[in-house]
């Protein structure tokens, strides 16, 4: 085989050997002929002459790419074990039997691009689409660009099979429990899958250091070696400093500083700073923790941008509520379905909600009667905290807002 004749009614050969080198000569003149096409507009040729070689090299193209694509059907049914016969690798002149790597090997193609014609043949929709929109846009086909569509297709399919079953966990609802007392006091002593918290601020307490230290060592004892902790704090340099410095138990990792941004919240007018429109949250890993399970990209970045609670859409209960949206991320990522959210500055009870809402068992305290009656009135069960942390369940007084 010496020559391609360029026209619509061509037919492939059938043996493999004979595609391959159908398909190296294809490349040739397509090389050829770009290489015309070059030259024409260097010199500035009549456009006539130049639309005449480009309608050729899109035939030559669309030759070249069909040849990959049979390439890839045959290499795909050929079996790989040694010894093995290939499919329509032997000619009359050879009647030995291949294998798989044999055959590559005599036509010259390589694993990766063995590889590339059968992720071709397996979507041939995409390769017609390809070579129907290279027409459509005066292009020429590529295999770069077929494989290029494959690849956006299947993440396009990825991010929606995940979006799928994210909206699937939704619907194994649980009941968040909320506790009426110090959760300070009251850390269990069973160990929890999740610790997703958000303390007091430095501007809401005397000496963030040792508010710091009261709590936080205590309640991460309590994390499972498997298990996470997201603990939200302030960004201000004090408030961060006294986080860093606390001690972390032995089975526990500080990760990573996240960084929670929202732009839709203003806040006051400062002449000596910059507006501060982010909040700081310490990731802590288990020793044994798994991987995170985070399969759509734009949520696994270190900086999650969040609206904040829109008090104008009803649901901003509380001046520094976190987004239901940045919590059911976090829950997500951490945690399976069944697993155990602890939350023990739980206020009005975003992070057991969304707990709850993903199948998780989330449960937490309150120190606040007021934010617990908003809690409840969010659908939260409510538990008067006995001396032992726990109790009979109250019913308290819905909150008008």
């Amino acid at each position: 085989m010496t020559d391609i004749a360029v026209r619509a009614d061509y037919e492939l050969p059938v043996k493999f050997e004979d595609v391959a080198s159908f398909a190296v000569i294809a490349q040739e003149k397509l090389k050829s002929v770009r290489a015309e096409i070059s030259a024409i507009k260097r010199l500035g040729l009549a456009q006539e002459v130049l639309q005449q070689k480009v309608q050729e090299a899109q035939q030559l193209a669309e030759v070249k790419t069909r040849a990959e694509v049979r390439l890839g059907e045959l290499t795909a049914a050929m079996p790989k074990a040694t010894g093995a016969r290939t499919d329509l690798t032997s000619s009359s002149r050879d009647t030995r039997l291949k294998t798989k790597e044999e055959a590559l090997s005599q036509v010259k193609i390589t694993k990766q691009q063995a590889s590339q014609y059968e992720l071709m043949a397996a979507h041939p929709e995409i390769v017609e689409q390809a070579i129907a929109e290279a027409r459509e846009n005066d292009d020429i086909v590529s295999r770069s660009l077929v494989l290029n569509m494959i690849k956006t297709q299947k993440k396009a399919e990825q991010i929606e099979q995940a979006k799928a079953n994210i909206a699937r966990q939704t619907q194994k609802g649980e009941t968040a429990v909320l506790y009426i007392g110090d959760g300070i006091g009251h850390i269990p002593e069973e160990p929890y899958d999740l610790l997703l918290t958000d303390p007091p601020y430095s501007t809401d307490v005397e000496d963030i250091e040792s508010f710091a230290q009261s709590w936080l060592p205590n309640a991460l004892e309590h994390v499972k070696p498997t298990g996470s902790a997201y603990v939200f704090i302030g960004a201000y340099p004090e408030e961060l400093r006294a986080y860093l410095n606390v001690e972390v138990p032995e089975h526990m990792t500080l990760k990573q500083v996240l960084i929670w941004t929202y732009k839709n919240t203003l806040g006051n007018n400062p002449k000596d700073r910059y507006k501060q429109n982010y909040q700081a949250c310490l990731f802590y890993r288990g020793i044994k923790a798994p991987a995170l399970d985070c399969p759509l990209t734009n949520e696994q970045w270190a900086v999650q941008e969040v609206n904040a609670p829109d008090g104008r859409l009803g649901d901003r209960y509380h001046a520094w509520q976190k987004p239901m949206e940045l919590a059911e991320r976090f829950i997500r990522h951490s945690t399976k379905n069944g697993n155990t959210v602890f939350d023990p500055f739980a206020c009005t009870g975003t992070f057991l909600l969304a707990a709850a809402k993903l199948g998780r068992k989330g449960y937490g305290y309150e120190i606040s009667r007021e934010n617990a009656e908003i809690a409840q009135s969010r659908g939260i069960e409510i538990n008067e905290c006995s001396k032992d942390g726990y109790g009979e369940k109250q019913q308290l007084r819905r909150s008008a807002s």
